[in-house]
């Protein structure tokens, strides 16, 4: 007659539970197996949808284009009233085809409307002051600007500097007297982060903001601000026609041969061009398609505030 072992159940219960853990973890490694099966299929599928949708964006942002500018189906531009004598005030040599070529462009081309050009430095404190002036008066002249409306402005205390502010109290000298002598109806200029961040664009703002809050500009004179938009959307050319159209109530878009005519303008300012600026000229949407905004009190306050801070 045979004893049973005392071990036995304590051996059947290790070897059940190695079991039962070996199950589970099987289970596990078949759950996350499935898991990441179904986020690649999650993430494929995610992916070709995004290429599909932004196919379709893309041919809808041309098809939208070649209606616009060829067809004439429907506007884009939309302009802003009493267009009469516009002074469009920049910063450097380059500015005014760079940033604001499209409305330029618009304006030059309208009847009954003159169109004044004021830059407040030429280069000259780093020796290129003859060289960028007679650039820039190449490439008003293509843009449809007269010499004589052109005003170039040499002054040590509005160096060509990113980083560095400019005197308000010059620029809106220079402007006021502009203003007054050629009874302005408009002024067009950059926002307050100058579309790049430049601090001399976003100093000739703050300028204007200051006449606007002193009440030297004539009441009869509109103040228009050139819109900076996110990084993605400036080097996005023909994407942000849609985007434009809804969000800005003042805009402008040139043709196939408006925009040559801008590159043409650009390329006068040779002593300007290297290959991060003709890269700029490609795929920037500055280069066909500005919006601008109507300046007003409340914008000006909030800005000054945080000028101050």
């Amino acid at each position: 007659m045979f004893r049973k072992s005392p071990y036995t159940n304590g051996t059947s219960y290790y070897i059940s539970r190695a079991s039962v853990i070996t199950q589970l973890f099987g289970d596990f490694c078949q759950n996350v197996e499935y898991f990441l099966y179904s986020f690649e299929q999650y993430t494929v599928d995610t992916v070709e949808h995004l290429i599909v949708g932004l196919l379709c964006y893309v041919l809808l942002c041309g098809l939208l284009y070649l209606c616009i500018t060829q067809l004439g189906l429907f506007g884009f531009t939309r302009d802003f009233r009493n267009a009469k004598r516009i002074l469009f005030v920049t910063a450097h040599p380059d500015d005014e085809v760079m940033f604001f070529g499209p409305t330029i462009l618009h304006y030059t081309q309208k009847k009954n409307c003159m169109v004044f050009l004021m830059c407040l430095s030429s280069g000259k404190n780093y020796g290129m002051d003859k060289v960028r002036t007679s650039e820039l008066y190449e490439s008003c002249k293509l843009l449809g600007i007269k010499q004589e409306n052109v005003f170039v402005h040499s002054n040590s205390d509005l160096p060509d500097a990113m980083d560095v502010r400019w005197p308000l109290e010059i620029i809106s000298k220079h402007i006021i007297y502009l203003v007054e002598a050629f009874n302005i109806t408009n002024v067009i200029t950059f926002d307050r982060n100058g579309v790049s961040g430049h601090q001399n664009h976003c100093s000739i703002y703050y300028a204007l903001a200051n006449l606007i809050i002193d009440n030297e500009l004539p009441k009869a004179c509109g103040v228009f601000v050139l819109e900076s938009v996110n990084r993605l959307r400036k080097y996005w050319l023909l994407l942000d026609i849609p985007i434009s159209f809804i969000m800005s109530r003042f805009r402008y878009m040139e043709g196939l041969s408006q925009r040559s005519l801008l590159h043409k303008a650009m390329c006068q300012h040779k002593s300007q061009m290297m290959w991060f600026r003709k890269l700029y000229m490609v795929f920037s949407r500055y280069m066909l398609i500005n919006t601008l905004q109507q300046l007003n009190m409340v914008d000006i306050e909030l800005d000054l505030l945080d000028l101050d801070e």
